[in-house]
């Protein structure tokens, strides 16, 4: 077979770009790029290369479109797009997201939960519920990508908050991590996580000390029962779980009272971000508002 001019195309995605191989690797990850060979194969890959480029000169009804593509390869860009577009974007193809985070490839999956973030819960309340059912998914990708989209709802998706507690149970230290960062922006309103976010603290993983140790301190007063925990972590060997430690005892505020000399100590820590920390925290702890320059 003798090889022909590469064919392009054009196809609206925040402006025009061309289809081709090469268009192709400069918008695919290597992840995606992998799932192409595997999935599509060469004669696939060229169909890929030349679908999903309607004349449409709405690129979100073109995505809308792109979603129901036999190519998953076309699909996976059709939903990381929409979630770039912004949350109308995203809320005005809810539906479709939610048809394809049930996709049975784990890519389109991951780009469908990162999208179904940007939909505000009130104007599409199936969003949180199928963004917590995917926590569960067999995928890690898509388990991490739910998380991700749940924390960005921050509050509005504490229904989540029993299922991101589970996913910090079943311990993988990656799901345990993004499930803490959604819990903690949550707030008060992830009090039932807690126990597992207590867990946490005791990780052989810094980062995920450090992190339980925000999440925690994001939960406030009603965290009461970690200030143990978390006073031994003012003297960690990682300056970043120390600095959360600190901050969330402050947080706490007076029912840290027994954790004010470990706080303390802290003020005389090698790194000034922690000395401030400790300061202002000592300020909370004895009840006293810090003032903007704390």
């Amino acid at each position: 077979m003798g090889s022909g001019p590469v064919v392009k195309k054009k196809v609206s995605v925040h402006g025009s770009w061309a289809i081709g191989r090469q268009g192709l690797d400069r918008r695919f990850n290597n992840g995606e790029k992998y799932m192409i060979r595997k999935y599509l194969g060469p004669i696939c890959l060229a169909v890929a290369l030349l679908a999903g480029c309607g004349d449409s000169k709405d690129p979100v009804t073109q995505q809308r479109k792109n979603l129901k593509s036999d190519s998953p390869a076309v699909r996976a860009v059709a939903a990381e797009e929409l979630g770039k577009a912004g949350p109308a974007a995203a809320a005005s193809a809810a539906d479709d997201l939610i048809v394809a985070i049930r996709d049975e490839h784990p890519e389109v999956r991951q780009f469908a939960a990162q999208a179904l973030g940007q939909v505000p819960p009130q104007q599409h309340p199936q969003v949180v519920p199928v963004l917590t059912a995917s926590l569960a998914d067999a995928d890690p990708g898509v388990r991490r990508k739910a998380a991700l989209a749940l924390s960005k709802i921050g509050p509005a998706a504490a229904p989540a908050a029993a299922q991101l507690a589970q996913m910090i149970r079943r311990g993988d230290a990656q799901d345990a991590w993004w499930a803490t960062e959604a819990l903690g922006r949550l707030g008060p309103q992830a009090s039932a996580a807690i126990s597992e976010l207590m867990g946490q603290l005791n990780a052989s993983q810094a980062r995920n000390r450090s992190q339980a140790a925000w999440a925690l301190g994001n939960i406030g007063p009603s965290a009461a029962q970690a200030v143990g925990q978390l006073a031994a972590l003012t003297g960690d060997d990682d300056a970043s779980v120390r600095q959360s430690a600190v901050t969330a005892l402050g947080q706490i505020g007076p029912a840290a009272a027994s954790a004010r000399a470990a706080v303390a100590n802290c003020m005389a820590d090698s790194i000034e971000a922690i000395r401030r920390s400790a300061a202002r925290a000592i300020k909370q702890i004895d009840g006293i508002k810090p003032g903007p320059d704390d």
